[in-house]
Parts: C-alpha cells; sequence; structure tokens
C-alpha cells in the first residue's frame, strides 16, 4: 500500500512525538488472536488491586474525613487515572498476577507478526504501538486498554455529567455522554489516530463513568464514613461492569479503509476457528447474555448507525467476513 509524501510525514512526526512521550501506552488489542488459548481469569487481583489503590489513596490524607464524598473522589482519581498511560495497564504488563496474552517479550513479538495491525502499511501509528494484552474476567475476554478506559475516560464522562446534572434530563445526560465520547473516539482518541472506533472502548467508558458516579451516588454508595474516615467499599466487582461488549471479536471495531482490506486479509485467516467447540461455547455465551440487557452505548450506536452518521459496525464482524468466503 503506498502512502503520499504528505502521509509518510505525518507518520514520520506522529512516531518521533510517541517515542519521547508515550513510553507505555496501548491502544490497540486482538481478542482473536488468544481465541482457544487458556487464560486464568484475573477478577481476584484486579478488584484487589483497584481496592488497595483506592484505600490507599483515601488513607494518605490526614484531612481525608473533611472531605466531602466527591471530593474524596477527586482526590482518588489521581491515583487511578493519568494523562498518558493509565497505573492498572502499567500494572497488568508488568506483573505476574494477570494472566494475560501475549505476556513474555517473545510472545509480544510473535503476537505483532500475527495479529489484526500485522498487515496494514509500514509506518501504522497502531502497529507501532506496544500492544494491549487480552486478559479474562467472568468468562469474559478483553484488552487490558479497556481497563484504561474505563478508568480515564469514565473520568472524563463523570467530569462532565457533575457540570451538567442539574441542568439536563436523564436521557439528555445520556445522550450528551455518549457524544462526548463518541467525539473523542471517531477522532482524536480512535479513528484520527489509528484508523479505528472501537464500540468496546466506548463501552469501556460508559461503565467507567457509572463507577465513578457510584462512588457517591445510589442505594449503596462504594464510598462510606467510618470512625470519620473515608472507606472504600469491598463489594466492588469487576463482574458488575464487564460485558461481552467489552470483546472486539464479539463487539466489531469500525475501521477505516486505509486499514480494512488487509485487516480483513487476516481476520479470514481465523475464520476455521469460527465453528471450533471453544469459540461457539464462548459466542453462545456471550450472545445470552446480551439478550438479557440492552446497553445505553449499544443503542445510541444503533441510532446513529440507522441515521447514516455511522457505517454499520457489522460489516466488519468476523461473521460477515466468514460468510463472504463461501
Amino acid at each position: 500500500m503506498k502512502l503520499t509524501g504528505a502521509a509518510w510525514r505525518r507518520s514520520l512526526a506522529f512516531l518521533a512525538c510517541l517515542a519521547v512521550s508515550t513510553p507505555v501506552l496501548a491502544l490497540e488489542s486482538d481478542q482473536f488472536y488468544a481465541w482457544g488459548k487458556p487464560i486464568e481469569d484475573s477478577t481476584e487481583y484486579l478488584n484487589a488491586w483497584v481496592k488497595w489503590q483506592i484505600q490507599t489513596a483515601l488513607d494518605s490524607r490526614k484531612d481525608g474525613g473533611s472531605l466531602d464524598c466527591e471530593a474524596a473522589v477527586q482526590h482518588v482519581h489521581k491515583d487511578l487515572q493519568d494523562m498518558v498511560y493509565q497505573p492498572i495497564e502499567v500494572w497488568i504488563t508488568s506483573t505476574q498476577l494477570v494472566d494475560r496474552i501475549p505476556r513474555s517479550p517473545e510472545q509480544v513479538r510473535d503476537y505483532r507478526k500475527e495479529w489484526l495491525l500485522s498487515k496494514t502499511f509500514p509506518m501504522d501509528y497502531a502497529r507501532w504501538l506496544p500492544p494491549s494484552p487480552t486478559l479474562e474476567v467472568n468468562g469474559i475476554r478483553f484488552g487490558g486498554d479497556k481497563l484504561a478506559h474505563f478508568f480515564s475516560e469514565g473520568w472524563w464522562y463523570y467530569r462532565w455529567w457533575i457540570k451538567r446534572r442539574d441542568k439536563l434530563s436523564p436521557d439528555e445526560l445520556e445522550r450528551g455522554l455518549f457524544e462526548y465520547g463518541a467525539q473523542m473516539e471517531w477522532w482524536f482518541l480512535g479513528r484520527m489516530v489509528t484508523g479505528i472506533t472501537s464500540p468496546a472502548d466506548l463501552e469501556s467508558n460508559y461503565e467507567g463513568f457509572l463507577f465513578y458516579r457510584q462512588m457517591c451516588q445510589g442505594d449503596q454508595p462504594l464510598l462510606s464514613r467510618n470512625d470519620g474516615r473515608w472507606q472504600f467499599s469491598e463489594s466492588f466487582d469487576f463482574r458488575d461492569y464487564v460485558s461481552p461488549e467489552w470483546d472486539e471479536s464479539w463487539n466489531p471495531n469500525i475501521f477505516d479503509p486505509l486499514r480494512w482490506k488487509p485487516i480483513r486479509s487476516t481476520m479470514e485467516s481465523y475464520c476455521p476457528q469460527l465453528h471450533s467447540s471453544w469459540v461457539e461455547q464462548q459466542r453462545a455465551r456471550y450472545s445470552e447474555l446480551d439478550m438479557a440487557t440492552q446497553t445505553v452505548t449499544e443503542t445510541l450506536i444503533e441510532e446513529k448507525v440507522a441515521a447514516g452518521e455511522w457505517p454499520d459496525p457489522n460489516v466488519f464482524d468476523i461473521t460477515t467476513v466468514c460468510s463472504s468466503q463461501n
């Protein structure tokens, strides 16, 4: 695939900035690559990391008990969210507690030769970024980048909501949050940089917002005062937030035309596995879970597709790709 001189210059400039400012950023993952490969469930360790991070942050302030709840959340988020790379994603890729694919540097090198972006043009931004591994929570697989979205973009959603919650109706707030996230994903956090728009990112963004909102809101807030100090609830559980919509082999990305042809070619190599017992069982479980609920993000994406504002993600679904081979 031939790039214009301007495209080459943009690519080189981006990569130069990346080398200086983004040492451990991981933007894209590939759940197809992990199909059929064993991954141990990491729910227990991920939950423990979150509880430890938050309680440590709460305990670090001598005046912590005098903060109101939302000020406590403001304080805590600094240990969960960063401007460039997210603490939980750094921890995931360095700890031995969280099982993942790929894990070792050797596995990462092999992964780069086979993952979905392996055949796009040589100076593709996304190919040069460190890939995000696949991990598992409650039988659901997703890229570690989704946890980065959960805490980072989830926080941005929460700040947007705080400023407007008294001015807009619940429906207007939901739609406004979606449009806010969609613009980020469609432009500078997704499509503009990598040529990929991820509905799965939008799902994890929204669930992260719910997490931050649940810190102080609802019948059982995650933060409560105990002996004059803020305590984070032991009931926190990632299983309450993770859904099949986080798995990009199930909830397909939208790819730009420049990348779609080589990505489609790579995706076709997984067609024989589509009817393996492992994949069929996983997708049957995902389907059952999906039928039980329709997320806000799913509904609003469907509305954008129906209005002709977004391409239909189903065009990029592996079942569509494999059915066209027959």
